[in-house]
């Protein structure tokens, strides 16, 4: 939702839910919310649909995107960590997400164990996983 977003001042957008990128969701285990992100039916229809090249410019720009979070995942992590450091975030404290799982969710988030051959198919996999997901509302 837009209160989770940010614009910065050229105008590029920022997702700041930090919480949802650690793994944290409303409900925690019991959530709905299960999709990798929310991508619904509208948003593709104003792409002009799977055929498109827009969508395809989407898709393109989805992968790289994933690819270049890949490349600086040190420094995110260390961003990340430095955050943690006796941090009051609910997204990285008590037994769910406290002593490192965060970090170790925002590692897997990334695909790190994932060989870079693969990277690709994957990433398109999120974007498949998470069309029309019932758990996104």
């Amino acid at each position: 939702h837009n209160g989770n977003i940010m614009i910065d001042t050229r105008g590029h957008l920022i997702h700041i839910d930090f919480g949802f990128v650690m793994g944290m969701a409303p409900g925690h285990e019991f959530s709905m919310e299960r999709a990798p992100f929310k991508f619904t039916k509208e948003c593709v229809e104003v792409m002009g649909g799977f055929e498109s090249d827009v969508y395809k410019e989407y898709e393109r720009l989805f992968v790289d995107g994933f690819k270049q979070a890949r490349l600086n995942s040190q420094i995110a992590l260390g961003l990340v960590e430095i955050m943690m450091y006796k941090s009051n975030y609910p997204c990285f404290e008590g037994s769910r997400y406290g002593n490192g799982v965060s970090l170790r969710r925002f590692e897997k988030r990334l695909m790190l164990n994932v060989p870079d051959r693969l990277v690709d198919s994957r990433a398109k996999a999120l974007i498949k996983k998470s069309y029309c997901h019932w758990g996104t509302g």
